[in-house]
């Protein structure tokens, strides 16, 4: 089992602990009003969230409140649909959540079925959404953009559909070349693509070069120290998310990285 699976568990356990997140908010949770932002029609009260890495993440969204992020990501994955906007309905903390969308069938017309199912019955409990179209083992008919337009499309229009505006973004793949990023930031441009998780400085700052800022881009890598945060807002980034470093540097991750954003800011 990994650091973070671990990590994770001891947090679903101790969050029937009396107190126990009252005690987060008190010692790690911090306000950063200077730290504030609007991304893709969001207010953030700070830019530092957490990926959707975590075991069970679905069960932690007001503890991950609790240590100081404003928002993270579910993956639905196996679990039941119900359980999902269960957990998201009964939300008590303010933390954004989004629900990230995969290519887990078989086939491409199952991909497609999958994905505009779970997008329409996730659609009222999601803040956003965020599209992964990075390559997936065995299922080489969705290796380009080109194959991932039809249901991109499908998404956006059956967003019309609704009352309320919910975002959809796209995540980058580290693998992805720069033929492939011009044509995947053209559509985005295009389409309605509210934003963009790119992996690394590399894919950030090509992103907000190509864009010129047009896009809204979450910087998205292993976070272990807060100059690697910094260095990804630096890149572009307008908010960024910890892939990896809870596990090695515990719940005071957030609070130190914040702290440091924010005197970055103050010198700038």
């Amino acid at each position: 089992m990994s650091n973070l699976q671990q990590r994770a568990r001891r947090m679903i356990w101790r969050r029937h602990i009396p107190g126990f997140k009252a005690w987060n908010r008190l010692f790690y949770r911090r306000e950063h009003p200077s730290l504030g932002r609007e991304a893709f029609g969001i207010r953030f009260p700070h830019p530092l969230g957490v990926a959707p890495v975590l075991e069970r993440q679905y069960d932690l969204l007001d503890e991950l409140d609790s240590i100081g992020f404003a928002f993270t990501g579910i993956i639905p994955g196996t679990t039941p649909i119900p359980v999902i906007a269960d957990r998201l309905a009964s939300r008590k903390s303010g933390i954004i959540a989004s629900v990230e969308l995969k290519a887990e069938e078989s086939d491409e017309n199952q991909v497609q079925d999958h994905l505009v199912r779970t997008y329409s019955l996730l659609y009222d409990f999601a803040d956003y959404f965020i599209i992964d179209i990075n390559r997936q083992s065995g299922l080489s008919s969705l290796d380009d953009l080109s194959d991932w337009t039809e249901i991109l499309d499908e998404l956006l229009s059956l967003r019309l559909c609704y009352e309320r505006y919910k975002p959809i973004l796209l995540r980058l793949s580290p693998s992805h070349s720069d033929e492939q990023m011009g044509r995947i930031l053209d559509f985005s441009l295009l389409s309605g693509i509210d934003g963009l998780v790119a992996p690394g400085i590399s894919k950030v700052r090509q992103v907000a070069a190509y864009t010129k800022g047009r896009i809204p881009v979450i910087g998205s890598g292993a976070i272990t120290a807060p100059e690697d945060a910094i260095a990804l807002l630096d890149a572009g980034a307008t908010l960024i998310e910890v892939a990896q470093g809870i596990p090695s540097k515990g719940y005071s991750t957030s609070k130190r990285i914040l702290k440091a954003i924010e005197k970055s800011k103050q010198k700038a």
